[in-house]
């Protein structure tokens, strides 16, 4: 593969949530003004030992996996498919502007898309390079969403975190069918490149 200019093309953000949410289905979100910004948080651990300098210099590094920030800025946008996406984002919260339980697990220990996970499939387009984003397991962070309200347009940002979220720690959970019992995190999906249907 030789090196090239990358052009993504315009994206439109899709988003597809459990099967009892306001969005059960693919559903057109909005059209962003400007590049979709994703930052990987790869998290690492020194090993150290003490023939090595202790905590100078460590011999070797652990991966301890990764999440991902999405940040997207929407012009053409749903306003209830975005109210749907923050009710998700408040752990399944029934009536915008409520909150749920505290202390409510997002997964609530559910296979991705069954009735009680809230966490939402997150899908960019890539019309021109043909790479799209599927983050299997993502929500609104905070902050979660700049709304501009005004006589003109609405450059409405929303910020999205994506985690591996599993519903089995130990491997070969519903939520993470590409993982096996006994091999924890090996496996396990963040994002990939299929949209949802």
């Amino acid at each position: 593969m030789a090196r090239d200019f990358f052009i993504n093309g315009e994206t439109m953000v899709l988003v597809k949530g459990n099967v009892a949410s306001a969005i059960p289905t693919l559903t057109q979100l909005g059209l962003c003004d400007s590049p979709v910004r994703i930052t990987f948080n790869f998290k690492y651990k020194d090993i150290n030992v003490d023939s090595w300098g202790n905590t100078e210099v460590p011999t070797d590094v652990q991966c301890y996996l990764t999440d991902a920030n999405i940040q997207t800025q929407l012009v053409h946008y749903d306003q209830p498919v975005l109210e749907a996406c923050m009710n998700e984002s408040l752990g399944s919260a029934t009536v915008i502007g409520t909150l749920p339980r505290t202390g409510t697990r997002m997964g609530n220990n559910s296979a991705r898309f069954a009735a009680g996970n809230s966490y939402i499939g997150l899908n960019l387009t890539s019309p021109v390079a043909g790479l799209p984003w599927r983050f299997w397991y993502a929500y609104m962070v905070g902050p979660p969403i700049t709304i501009p309200l005004g006589t003109e347009r609405s450059l409405t940002v929303v910020n999205w975190r994506a985690i591996p979220y599993t519903n089995d720690p130990w491997g070969g959970g519903t939520a993470q069918p590409g993982t096996a019992a006994g091999t924890g995190s090996f496996g396990a999906v963040l994002f990939d490149r299929t949209l949802d249907s």
